[in-house]
């Protein structure tokens, strides 16, 4: 249990690295592994991050770590009961990127129930609370940087000013006020720091070689079946496939398209991301071994869009009580 949230335990110590004076895109004694200096780069977000988790900082990391899942999980849950009335509880134990994701303390999913909320406010007239929504999302781009530009683009092709100009004014607010306190030393040493923080990942797009032509194939086949006239979830599909990130949690975004392209989605294919990635974990193991693993998981993932159900309970949302 030691190394829990460690990556949302890192965040933590760059920020509160930066309070004291410091360098948070440099090296420093890492949170987790006693003993052991974090490369460069290994805090990798935009420098409004340093000020907009500052509350969560100078909390202790096991409250802190609490509620950023709060803050992930609830809207996700949320936003599927009221989209399919079914609980998206079960997908944190059954679908291995949601576990992995929160094993580790990553912020995807707090990305993705953002990305979600935008849209949902787009739909429903509240261009602010969109706008500011997509401003948030901005902050880790790889997650969902090609949905966000479709809501942005048919807000401006419907002549719906407002949800653009607020995305740029809290888009202003949040990268501006960290220029004017830290000036622009602080966007220097975050660009210098992506560079080391690519070196770390394997980076290349689940279309790529091993299993990238059949990733292609089987996305194509569902959105043909399910998804055609989606395109805020054809975006977030492609979004997922094409950027250079093969990491299990990364793919969490794919919950997304599954729950809007079949609401009466199987789970049996979930599971079998548990399966399918038993190999992840054995050392000395090539990139393609990896990025291999990822790809049979999203495989597996989309096909819960068209396979059909096994009749085992799933929990749902009851429906109001009318008195």
């Amino acid at each position: 249990m030691e190394d829990a949230f460690a990556d949302w335990r890192l965040l933590m110590a760059g920020i509160q690295l930066w309070l004291s004076g410091g360098n948070p895109y440099g090296q420093y004694p890492h949170p987790v592994a006693e003993g052991v200096i974090v490369h460069v780069g290994a805090y990798a977000y935009p420098p409004p991050t340093l000020i907009l988790f500052t509350p969560l900082a100078l909390l202790p990391w096991p409250i802190s770590s609490m509620l950023m899942l709060m803050f992930s999980i609830v809207p996700f849950d949320r936003w599927c009961r009221k989209t399919t009335q079914r609980s998206a509880l079960p997908w944190l134990l059954v679908w291995l990127p949601f576990a992995q994701g929160i094993w580790v303390g990553q912020t995807t999913l707090l990305v993705v129930a953002a990305l979600i909320w935008a849209e949902q406010a787009s739909q429903e007239r509240r261009p602010i609370w969109a706008g500011f929504l997509l401003a948030l999302a901005l902050l880790k781009p790889q997650v969902g940087i090609l949905p966000l530009a479709w809501l942005l683009a048919a807000a401006l092709w419907q002549r719906q000013w407002r949800l653009p100009l607020s995305f740029a004014l809290f888009s202003a607010l949040f990268w501006g006020s960290m220029l004017l306190i830290s000036g622009p030393q602080i966007y220097i040493q975050w660009y210098t720091a992506l560079t080391g923080y690519q070196d770390f990942l394997p980076n290349r797009p689940l279309i790529f070689l091993p299993l990238g032509p059949l990733v292609a194939a089987t996305a194509l086949y569902v959105w043909y079946r399910r998804g055609r006239g989606d395109w805020f979830g054809l975006a977030l599909l492609l979004n997922t496939l094409l950027y250079p990130l093969s990491v299990i949690y990364a793919i969490s975004a794919l919950a997304v398209i599954i729950v809007r392209w079949n609401p009466r989605w199987a789970w049996y294919p979930l599971i079998l991301s548990w399966f399918l990635a038993r190999y992840v974990m054995v050392p000395l193991i090539s990139p393609d071994h990896v990025a291999a693993n990822v790809q049979s998981i999203v495989i597996a993932s989309l096909l819960a869009v068209v396979l059909p159900q096994i009749p085992i309970p799933w929990p749902r949302s009851r429906p109001p009580v009318l008195q």
